[in-house]
């Protein structure tokens, strides 16, 4: 708990040092008091509540999907696996600490793993797949812009998109081949019983063997369901919708004007393709400097250092500032219930 904590802080730190190394070498720095000054306070809290909405449709999307299966997990719950999968998404390489935690969250509030894993994976699926819906304009109405400006990141955001579609067709073919995630799962199980991380191999098989029933079952339900599909993508479109529009209410508390909302819609588009498979933890580092290039065709030079600090600070920061609020209730109230 305490390792936990501590590199918690320190990849905090991390991130903290380098915002102020891009700040440093920012010939503006001196203008940063001003830059603040000039903010419009009802904007930054209009791309704050974006970030709040983000929370809550992907609380929506996790009861909807429990609901559709089992119609017995309330909103709160499902609003507390969103946060927490939040946390932890933001403080693991490649966002891949989310998914574990959430299922063992949701085992706590009487799902089993089968069918929690199978949520997640629909839900993360129709992510995948509405993100691709989404580069398609992007694509074509701002391919041009950004190889005017750079054909380095043209290239990122084009593998990003490849990689994306890649993983959409890879866990389509999971989910409708029983046979082939029930050989990887218990190839896996051998492998970490072997070099006894798992004593008891035949417990964790019995467990398996019902979780990938439980899996294949639900995504059966669901894939069968034209409206709940339906439903998860049009919420699904909703949440990026918000996350994307965070940056526009960003300008638009400089006063600035000229360019328009799905112009940063679709700019922001490319910036998640070409950072979201970066390797650190909430993609560190790539984060920053993506939206420090990308967005600097956007606002003025005196501006977006400051911009992206915000920016930052509302995307990233608030998911584990909230999320860390969660985890601690969360524990605080497992705490009392074993005392009583």
């Amino acid at each position: 708990m305490k390792k936990r904590k501590y590199g918690t802080l320190v990849y905090i730190a991390v991130n903290i040092l380098i915002i102020a190394a891009i700040g440093f070498l920012d010939p503006h720095l001196k203008d940063i008091g001003w830059a603040f000054y000039q903010l419009k306070p009802l904007w930054i809290v209009l791309a704050a509540l974006c970030m709040v909405m983000f929370w809550i449709m992907d609380g929506m999307i996790i009861q909807y999907l429990l609901n559709s299966i089992f119609n017995s997990v309330n909103f709160k719950k499902s609003m507390v696996v969103a946060l927490v999968g939040q946390y932890y998404n933001a403080v693991t390489p490649f966002a891949s600490g989310g998914q574990p935690v959430q299922v063992y969250y949701m085992s706590r509030f009487g799902v089993s793993a089968g069918n929690s894993s199978s949520v997640l994976i629909i839900k993360f699926f129709m992510y995948q797949v509405i993100l691709s819906i989404f580069c398609i304009p992007a694509f074509i109405f701002k391919s041009r812009f950004i190889l005017s400006h750079s054909l380095v990141i043209f290239l990122i955001s084009t593998i990003g998109f490849i990689i994306n579609a890649g993983a959409v067709f890879l866990i389509y073919s999971l989910s409708t081949n029983h046979a082939l995630v029930k050989k990887m799962v218990f190839r896996i199980l051998g492998f970490l019983h072997r070099v006894r991380i798992i004593k008891n191999k035949q417990h964790f098989e019995t467990r398996l063997e019902k979780a990938t029933v439980d899996f294949h079952r639900s995504i059966s339900f669901v894939r069968g369901n034209i409206r709940d599909i339906s439903v998860t993508a049009v919420m699904t479109a909703v949440q990026l919708i918000f996350y994307f529009s965070i940056t526009y209410f960003i300008y638009k508390a400089f006063g600035l004007k000229g360019d328009k909302w799905w112009n940063m819609v679709f700019i922001q588009t490319f910036l998640y393709l070409a950072v979201c498979y970066f390797p650190t933890p909430g993609a560190t580092g790539a984060s920053e400097g993506g939206f420090y290039i990308f967005f600097s065709w956007f606002f003025p030079e005196n501006l977006i250092f400051v911009s992206m600090v915000i920016w930052r600070f509302i995307t990233f920061y608030l998911n584990i500032l909230v999320g860390g609020l969660v985890i601690i209730s969360q524990g605080i109230k497992g705490l009392a219930k074993s005392d009583s």
